[in-house]
């Protein structure tokens, strides 16, 4: 006779399923390929003498694709289906990868960076759709845990694999290494079968933007404004205090973000989501923090730590909670809406804070995208408060 915990345990709705397990090893392949070239690429463009703020401009591009095309994506995937633009993202990110070798002004690798974007923005916001269709409601915040874990995961070791790939300072066997590793990305995604919800009537054409997606869709702006900067300042900051693989940073914060998210989705689906939402923005603002006052190698590991339990606390539970508010026909659009204000967080904090940079310094453009951090928290908490 089954225990009671053990019938609980078994009536539970199956949650890893061929399909799901797919999806996610295909998002761990394409997000590979995009961590190899994440601290890398700021050194290439210095390389071939661009500055600050060109090279702020040119990884800042690459969200601002992402941006663009997201809202179109959603509306797309809700009236035709996931898996065609599951597969043209990847196929992108493919090309991609290989043409940087061919880049070598300002001009090139602005317009390649813009079409790389564009791979993501197709990419995840299928990606994130087929994993809410094929999550059990009751278990939608831990799905999305699992989701983001396989991105993280590639985080874990693809920039410090990518800067050792670069030790000798040439750029060719990086760029192959990532158009190899997007190449898995495209047979895997080959083999995830459709999942628009059977017998659901697509939805009509309407506004680009979900309204229902608009409150998490502001925290999740101000948190990834702070990624902007990181992703593309944090190599430049490592080199200046000391550390000789500033990619071990994305090493200890991806190591925190597998850590947490799982655990931080299933709590969100037993406590509520901003009970996990609030703890994680606020250790987001304490990691900009941290980066502000760096004065060595170990000040950066420990803003990695807590970047990375702050975000991967956040990120599920912002995820779940955008599903939660969204019909299943509008659930395209709300995964757009959400990913373009991160990719619009990501591009502006590129470029401002890159700016800010330009004549200031690393304490100060720190300082600010800690602030913007924690008055994202805030506004998080009274609109949460009011049911906005």
């Amino acid at each position: 006779m089954a225990r009671p915990a053990d019938a609980a345990t078994e009536s539970r709705p199956r949650l890893l399923t061929g399909p799901f397990v797919l999806t996610c090893v295909a998002t761990f392949f394409f997000f590979l390929s995009f961590y190899l070239l994440l601290p890398t690429l700021p050194l290439y463009a210095q390389e071939h003498g661009m500055g600050e703020s060109e090279i702020g401009l040119i990884i800042g591009a690459f969200a601002f694709s992402a941006l663009l095309v997201r809202p179109y994506v959603g509306r797309a995937i809700d009236r035709h289906g996931r898996r065609g633009v599951l597969l043209l993202g990847t196929a992108v990110f493919l090309f991609s990868s290989l043409a940087y070798h061919f880049t070598r002004t300002v001009g090139s690798l602005l317009a390649l960076r813009l079409l790389h974007g564009a791979g993501m923005g197709l990419f995840t916001t299928a990606a994130s759709a087929v994993t809410t269709d094929l999550a059990p409601p009751e278990r939608r915040g831990e799905a999305m845990g699992y989701f983001g874990m396989a991105a993280n995961l590639a985080m874990a070791g693809g920039p410090a694999v990518g800067m050792w790939l670069i030790g000798d300072g040439a750029f060719g066997g990086l760029f192959l290494t990532a158009g190899s590793v997007a190449a898995a990305a495209v047979l895997l995604a080959t083999a995830v079968p459709e999942t628009f919800p059977a017998g659901a009537a697509p939805a009509v054409p309407g506004p680009l933007f979900s309204r229902a997606a608009l409150l998490p869709s502001g925290a999740m702006l101000s948190l990834c404004i702070t990624y902007g900067a990181v992703v593309s300042f944090l190599p430049l900051l490592g080199r200046q205090v000391g550390m000789g693989n500033p990619g071990l940073f994305f090493t200890v914060y991806a190591a925190f973000l597998v850590l947490t998210r799982p655990q931080a989705g299933l709590l969100s689906d037993r406590v509520g989501r901003a009970a996990v939402i609030l703890p994680g923005m606020a250790l987001v603002a304490a990691a900009m923090g941290t980066l502000a006052a760096a004065r060595g190698p170990g000040w950066l590991l420990l803003a990695g730590a807590l970047y990375g339990i702050g975000l991967g606390a956040a990120h599920p539970a912002l995820l779940a909670l955008t599903t939660d508010r969204a019909a299943p026909t509008e659930r395209g659009r709300a995964m757009a809406t959400l990913y373009a204000a991160l990719e619009l967080g990501i591009s502006s904090g590129s470029v401002l804070l890159g700016l800010l940079l330009s004549y200031t310094s690393f304490p100060a453009m720190f300082g600010a995208a800690a602030a913007i951090a924690a008055a994202g928290t805030l506004g998080f908490l009274v609109a949460s408060r009011r049911r906005w």
